[in-house]
């Protein structure tokens, strides 16, 4: 007979598995969720900080077609996706526990192929932030202090218009 050790299996299957629900959002269980992730930003990150994150979080709970909790060690991540007909699941911005975010322009870059979206998308940013985002003074996406990016709660909601904007186009 051939025998099996059942809670080997059973740990191995499970510790990997990721369970998701089919609909607009999907939300993955990681190691972090919203509730770990507001709690270690608003421990580690300035009052300021903490409120735009909170903002970027009720956002995405409202806009998101997906929220994708990360499983870092150091620090959580939380990733703002929307998903496109032509090319699936996009990653839009991704914000840490550390009072950071990161805006994927190149991914989308080598991604998807209407480069009016890209450029509409890079022209906002640099708008909004005062910083080139072309590809060759930005070549590959990195993350910035929030507390740099946003000084003003106007700034938020032009950054909030400029993401909705973008997944209206990305779901045409």
């Amino acid at each position: 007979t051939y025998k099996v050790n059942s809670s080997l299996f059973f740990n191995k299957f499970f510790l990997n598995f990721r369970p998701y629900i089919f609909g607009r959002r999907c939300f993955i269980m990681t190691k972090w969720d919203k509730k770990k992730f507001i709690k270690k930003t608003k421990s580690d990150c300035m009052s300021h900080v903490s409120m735009i994150t909170m903002d970027l979080i009720k956002f995405a709970e409202d806009n998101a077609d997906q929220i994708v909790w990360g499983s870092g060690d150091q620090f959580g991540t939380m990733t703002f996706k929307c998903k496109s007909i032509d090319y699936g699941f996009l990653p839009l911005f991704y914000i840490t526990t550390n009072g950071r975010i990161k805006f994927s322009i190149n991914l989308l870059r080598s991604k998807v192929n209407q480069m009016e979206i890209i450029r509409d998308f890079q022209l906002k940013l640099e708008s909004s932030f005062l910083m080139d985002f072309d590809s060759l003074d930005y070549p590959a996406d990195v993350y910035h202090p929030l507390e740099d990016m946003f000084t003003m709660r106007s700034e938020v909601n032009k950054f909030i218009t400029t993401i909705q904007s973008l997944s209206a186009r990305l779901h045409q």
